[in-house]
């Protein structure tokens, strides 16, 4: 790995959202890009975080991408929606799609919202945890650009598909799920080329179909579904929900974001709130919640293991003390945040 270094949250959500404006969006647009991805860098995600920014605006540059665009609704009933995205940012049509799924719920208990014609969305879990934060349970799934085989299959047809659930805790810890449906995502296999490391054994094969610990050789193969044949169940129907079902692109279709530069990517997001008062009192349902978790954590400790989490607490806690200490940054990452810098006239200050 090379040298990191620590920039204040602040200074990077400021850059963030100064760079997006300079490419042509509007201040809303460019708030909620940067609060998405300076969310998942404060969180550990780093994968999907402020490192996500030079491709996006190298898509805008393209014309692949319009910066200033907002979502419209296509078609709604009570407790529905289908969003067009007008191809603008992904972190956009799937937050307001989400913010339309929680004004539906507090309406009617429930609300659904497809999105099409959008783009990366980066983390998932920050649109599930939208509804935590309303006291809602929140889902979310949508689909990527095609770099995953059919089990058994030697052709990429299926995106690493990620799929967020956010549950609201009492006095335990939420509980956030946030994954690919792939053995690990796309852009940590990206983050490990970038620093020259190898990645670990039974996340990729290379093009003849041979596993691989090299990273470049795994960008160049295919990522392998989590858990065989249950991870690519799992994409499959995400890519039905999120892509079929909403008008967008759908498997080998979606272009990649990262190597073709010619035509949008028209990706596509299904979103989910519910009332917990649908079922049971709030009230009930967190003393009931607090009761599993304990259960979960009152438990011998495996070998090597000091604590036992739930998931999403580990982000938190890194949440938490990035706050206070910064975000470390790889050099890497660094210089193509320089070079967004360079050609959008934007000042890089990191603390």
């Amino acid at each position: 790995m090379g040298k990191q270094i620590t920039a204040k949250f602040e200074a990077l959500h400021q850059f963030c959202v100064n760079a997006i404006k300079a490419v042509g969006a509007g201040e809303e647009i460019a708030h909620i890009v940067a609060d998405v991805l300076l969310e998942a860098d404060l969180r550990g995600i780093s994968s999907h975080g402020i490192s996500r920014l030079p491709v996006y605006i190298k898509r805008i540059k393209l014309g692949l991408m319009d910066a200033d665009a907002m979502p419209n609704i296509v078609k709604e009933t009570l407790c529905t929606a289908l969003l067009d995205g007008n191809n603008g940012f992904g972190q956009v049509g799937a937050f307001k799609g989400m913010e339309l799924c929680i004004k539906k719920a507090k309406e009617t208990g429930v609300g659904i919202a497809g999105v099409r014609n959008t783009n990366h969305i980066g983390m998932a879990g920050y649109y599930a945890m939208m509804a935590m934060k309303e006291q809602m349970i929140g889902m979310v799934l949508a689909n990527a650009s095609a770099h995953m085989p059919a089990w058994g299959g030697l052709k990429a047809c299926l995106g690493t598909n990620p799929i967020a659930i956010a549950i609201p805790g009492g006095k335990q810890p939420s509980v956030v799920v946030d994954m690919a449906t792939s053995a690990a995502a796309r852009g940590k296999i990206i983050m490990a080329a970038r620093r020259g490391e190898p990645i670990p054994p039974g996340w990729a094969i290379d093009k003849e179909g041979r596993p691989t610990q090299d990273a470049n050789k795994a960008l160049e193969g295919f990522i392998l579904p989590l858990g065989g044949p249950k991870g690519y169940g799992l994409s499959l129907v995400i890519d039905v929900l999120a892509g079929v079902l909403t008008g967008a692109l759908f498997g080998s279709r979606i272009p990649s974001m990262t190597s073709d530069w010619t035509r949008p990517l028209n990706c596509g997001v299904w979103l989910l709130a519910f009332r917990i008062d649908n079922f049971v009192e709030v009230e009930e349902f967190a003393v009931r919640y607090d009761t599993l978790i304990a259960d979960v954590k009152d438990s011998p400790l495996a070998p090597g293991f000091e604590k036992i989490y739930v998931p999403g607490e580990i982000e938190m806690e890194t949440r938490e003390e990035r706050l206070r200490s910064g975000i470390p940054l790889d050099e890497e990452v660094m210089q193509e945040l320089k070079n967004v810098s360079e050609t959008t006239g934007v000042p890089l200050i990191t603390y």
